[in-house]
């Protein structure tokens, strides 16, 4: 005869099982959604699988060309017959431009975002102080956002955040001014940042932060090449800053001169994995770590004259260019040595060349001639100029000086719209490690305040001595928790929120020993009654677990994102879930047979 607590048994868990049946369905729902949605955000034109160059065209730069510079296949070729495009930069994924265009009265002048290869507009922006946040700071600093104008702007590498870098300023020296819009949410940024005299500045948006490189008006007079600043994405907040300063004080003479003319400046900056690389005119280079700008390595100049206005990476090697000279300056740059020197052709005018791009995985360059307007292909390795591999081009001045034309982009073979999670999953592993580590700490305060006497219990229990403040010590140890929990998910708060996970771990695992000597078979409370756990190996290999998550999160110290988020959630809801279950099946268990059951499901 069937026994009755069976049969309740039996009803009980098919109800558990088909609850967590339900749970997982809708998580693995939520997270496919998730990943439709990353993947499909912003995917408003295919990506190429190859270079890209956009440059005007002639006669009299009247239309714009999109060419392949591997094979100098035309892509695209749009008119441009009121030559109102200025400026233009490309994202690195090379799916879109952002344009400066000027009315053909020059009334009005707005930022285009333009999709690649076709050069059809996604978006039209205003400039000035009419852009929303920069009329924000107009308000407040009137004198800043004088006269602001536009001077460059920078793709995330996924392409859907927009830099952007103005310069105003009632006075003599421009002031800095940055600013982000997202593409994605089509989105001002709700700040803009003022960061002081600059005379140039690159910018490095990414998917938590924004890199910016102040380069000094006068290095001679501030004894500094610039400054280098991580700012907080969503609040535009300094959160680090680095001087760079000068290695070589004297005048230097440019390349191909005798005379000393101008002191050494940063010709460009280059981010290189997990570096930051700030590359000077005279070939000196400072390695920075990208996201505290810790000065990692210092490398000497390897030139007596300002021998570059542009770096580029081909590969293995960091090509320098000196227009004064039209020579390619090769470097080595794991040993920061100088293996060769190309000098181009040159006829009546020795500044006859440009350099364009460079292949990401090859040792090979473009460059362009600006007397014939053709663009031309030179490997390294050969130090031979290939056969044009297109003309037409308009390359004269201001446009390849001032304008950033012709721009290049090195392409990139994802697939048409894997944006978002499922392209960035190996760099968003520290935000999800961040976003389970605040789950964790939350559920666990949250399970504790709803069995705060049983924590009190626990607490008098491990530590007689402490009695009497048990239940001071159970509330203290709740509020840290929710405090680390909410530190790890606001902006700009990860690095104290590591900090107190670290400390509270620590502390917890200590705990976890005594009690484990103690009281053996007790449990220890962690995250209340929502999963019941006792003393011994599981809980201390449950903190080191732990621990090394905060490891993994540690060195990006960034605000998990919302996909982070999600995916974090389910799996904190899937170990509650499996822990309540495997609870309550124990429980039952020894309900069946006659065992007093210590945990009710």
């Amino acid at each position: 005869m069937e026994r009755p607590d069976a049969g309740n048994w039996m009803r009980t868990r098919t109800v558990l099982l088909g609850s967590l049946a339900v749970i997982l369905v809708l998580g693995l729902g939520a997270l496919a959604a998730t990943l439709r949605w990353s993947a499909t955000r912003g995917a408003t034109a295919a990506p190429p699988d190859r270079p890209l160059i956009v440059s005007l065209a002639r006669p009299d730069a009247k239309e714009i060309v999109v060419l392949d510079p591997r094979t100098g296949q035309e892509l695209h070729r749009a008119p441009h017959p009121d030559q109102g495009c200025l400026e233009i930069f490309l994202s690195p994924d090379g799916r879109r431009a952002a344009v400066v265009r000027d009315s053909p009265d020059g009334s009005t002048d707005v930022l285009e975002i333009r999709s690649l290869p076709a050069w059809s507009l996604e978006a039209s922006l205003p400039r000035g102080a009419s852009a929303p946040p920069l009329a924000g700071l107009a308000s407040r600093q009137p004198d800043l956002v004088e006269n602001l104008r536009l001077t460059f702007a920078a793709f995330s590498p996924d392409g859907t955040l927009l830099g952007l870098a103005c310069y105003g300023g009632s006075g003599d020296i421009p002031q800095l001014v940055v600013t982000l819009y997202d593409l994605e949410r089509q989105a001002w940024a709700s700040w803009a940042t003022s960061l002081g005299a600059s005379s140039y500045a690159w910018l490095f948006p990414g998917r938590d932060r924004l890199l910016v490189v102040n380069r000094s008006v006068l290095p001679q007079w501030t004894n500094s090449l610039g400054d280098v600043f991580v700012l907080d994405q969503r609040t535009g907040a300094v959160v680090a800053q680095q001087t760079i300063p000068r290695l070589v004080t004297a005048y230097l003479p440019e390349r191909g001169r005798l005379a000393p003319s101008a002191s050494s400046s940063l010709a460009a900056p280059l981010l290189v994995g997990e570096e930051l690389w700030l590359v000077t005119a005279d070939l000196a280079r400072f390695v920075l770590d990208p996201r505290t700008l810790e000065m990692r390595r210092v490398d000497p100049p390897l030139a007596r004259d300002l021998a570059a206005q542009a770096t580029m990476l081909a590969a293995d090697r960091l090509v320098a260019f000196s227009p004064q000279a039209s020579e390619l300056l090769i470097i080595d740059p794991a040993h920061w040595r100088l293996v060769a020197t190309h000098r181009l052709p040159v006829g009546s005018n020795a500044s006859d060349w440009l350099l364009v791009g460079a292949e990401p995985e090859e040792r090979t360059v473009y460059v362009g001639a600006i007397s014939d307007g053709c663009l031309w292909r030179f490997p390294l390795d050969s130090g031979t100029l290939s056969a044009p591999l297109a003309c037409g081009l308009y390359l004269e001045f201001p446009y390849v000086t001032y304008y950033h034309w012709p721009a290049f982009s090195p392409g990139t073979t994802a697939p048409a719209g894997a944006t978002g999670l499922l392209q960035q999953l190996s760099d968003s592993i520290a935000g999800i490690a961040t976003a389970v580590l605040a789950g964790t700490f939350l559920v666990a305060a949250l399970g504790k305040l709803f069995a705060l006497a049983s924590v009190v219990d626990l607490l008098g229990t491990i530590l007689p001595r402490l009695r009497r403040w048990a239940r001071p010590a159970a509330l203290g140890t709740i509020a840290l928790e929710l405090l680390t929990g909410v530190l790890l998910l606001l902006p700009g708060t990860q690095g104290p929120g590591l900090a107190l996970a670290t400390s509270a771990l620590l502390t917890f695992t200590a705990f976890a020993i005594v009690g484990a000597r103690r009281a053996p078979d007790t449990d220890c409370s962690c995250f209340g009654n929502l999963m019941p756990t006792r003393f011994g190996w599981a809980t201390l290999l449950r903190n080191l677990f732990l621990l090394g998550l905060v490891a993994v999160a540690w060195p990006a110290a960034a605000a998990p994102s919302l996909a982070d988020i999600v995916v974090a959630s389910l799996l904190v809801l899937s170990i509650v879930v499996m822990s309540r279950l495997s609870a309550a099946v124990t429980s039952l268990r020894r309900s069946v047979g006659g065992v007093k059951p210590r945990h009710a499901a």
